[in-house]
């Protein structure tokens, strides 16, 4: 990650941490953060994965998650991306302007319900070793190389429309 990347990133991090994002006066739909990663262009899922990588960073670091539940690789499996992602739009919905104080009650309700699914959707399903007792750091963790060819994708492709173009 560039440092460009980096400040940008560092926005967004902090508006989803005050509840302010960029824009003139509170929205008019709390929850309407969420991101359907089926959809997105190569253009808005840059952005996209930043935004979340930087929120879950921050997640695993706050909240302690182990590596058993949310892995260096996160970004690599489909079921996780989607609950952290969902975690994320609804933690950006709790701390939104327009709330009258319930959401980050409600928030970490959620959060709560949502550990075991964590859990489920990783699954251990990587076939390196992860040590789930060692403290949560990002340092030289993530290939950036990798992070950015996976960044500037889509991912909106359908595996079956990929597996023909192979076989085609």
């Amino acid at each position: 990650m560039n440092d460009e990347q980096r400040e940008r990133a560092a926005r967004l991090m902090a508006q989803d941490m005050t509840g302010t994002a960029a824009r003139k006066g509170p929205s008019t739909v709390v929850g309407g953060f969420s991101v359907n990663w089926r959809e997105l262009d190569d253009n808005q899922a840059r952005t996209e994965w930043i935004a979340l990588r930087a929120w879950v960073e921050w997640l695993t670091v706050r909240y302690d998650l182990p590596v058993s539940m949310v892995p260096d690789c996160w970004w690599q499996h489909h079921a996780l991306v989607e609950e952290l992602s969902a975690l994320h739009a609804a933690h950006r919905a709790a701390f939104d302007e327009t709330d009258a104080g319930f959401g980050p009650l409600n928030w970490h309700e959620r959060f709560n319900t949502a550990l075991p699914r964590l859990t489920r959707a990783y699954g251990g399903g990587c076939s390196e070793e992860h040590d789930p007792f060692r403290a949560r750091s990002w340092s030289n963790v993530t290939d950036e190389q990798e992070w950015d060819a996976w960044t500037n994708r889509s991912h909106a492709e359908q595996p079956a429309r990929a597996e023909q173009r192979r076989e085609g």
